[in-house]
């Protein structure tokens, strides 16, 4: 429910997974490691510079990509990730740095690992920008999820009667059965997935393509 500051694609699609999990609470963003003399004492200790402002010489606040507040069956439990580029990882300054910010969390007991375009940039992470494109899930208006539980009562319909119709197309003859502007269903349809009202396979390419039946319907709008 709050605008998230997110740097480049990479942390962007990193954050959609953490988003899509249900065990993850909270997820904060560019959070700083603000006691930049404990930063310094580290990165003394491992015989490296620590990051300074090339202008002004001043000394950065390092900070950490994804804070999370991760459910776990003995309770809460804060895990950290850095994103990088996984070629960024051949760089000797990129792994001082990353060196840093690991004995860091170390010191706190905090688990910390790095995430690269190569877990985080694939289909299934593309699907959920799709998704959430459409609308943050659990904020629509009145009339917003009366259209939704409609739509999802006719996805159920056509799932009956024409299973293996691509879904974008059975969106189209929703919109057309109901009066509504075209695509007024399919926009429905990404917002019952993020809602998980509706499910299918994430990491199936062309989500729109795939046949009605590969939607799971669950319900529950109202």
């Amino acid at each position: 429910g709050r605008e998230h500051h997110l740097l480049s694609d990479n942390e962007y699609y990193a954050f959609l997974l953490q988003w899509w999990d249900d065990d993850v609470v909270d997820i904060r963003e560019q959070f700083p490691l603000i006691d930049r003399r404990e930063t310094l004492e580290i990165a003394a200790l491992c015989g490296v510079r620590h990051p300074v402002d090339p202008i002004s010489g001043a000394i950065w606040v390092i900070t950490t990509d994804l804070l999370l507040t991760v459910r776990t069956d003995h309770g809460a439990e804060t895990v950290a990730h850095s994103v990088k580029e996984a070629k960024d990882l051949a760089d000797d300054r990129t792994l001082e740095k990353l060196e840093i910010e690991r004995r860091y969390w170390e010191r706190r007991e905090v688990p910390w690992s790095v995430l690269t375009d190569r877990e985080v940039k694939t289909t299934y992470t593309k699907n959920l920008a799709w998704i959430l494109d459409a609308g943050h899930p659990g904020i629509d208006n009145a009339a917003g999820n009366r259209v939704d539980a409609t739509v999802c009562s006719e996805l159920a319909a056509e799932r009956r009667e024409r299973p293996r119709a691509p879904v974008r197309l059975a969106c189209g003859a929703i919109d057309q059965r109901l009066g509504r502007r075209p695509g007024t269903a399919l926009a429905s349809l990404r917002r019952l997935l993020g809602m998980k009202h509706v499910r299918a396979d994430l990491r199936a390419r062309l989500l729109q393509e795939l046949p009605v039946e590969s939607f799971s319907i669950y319900g529950g709008v109202s």
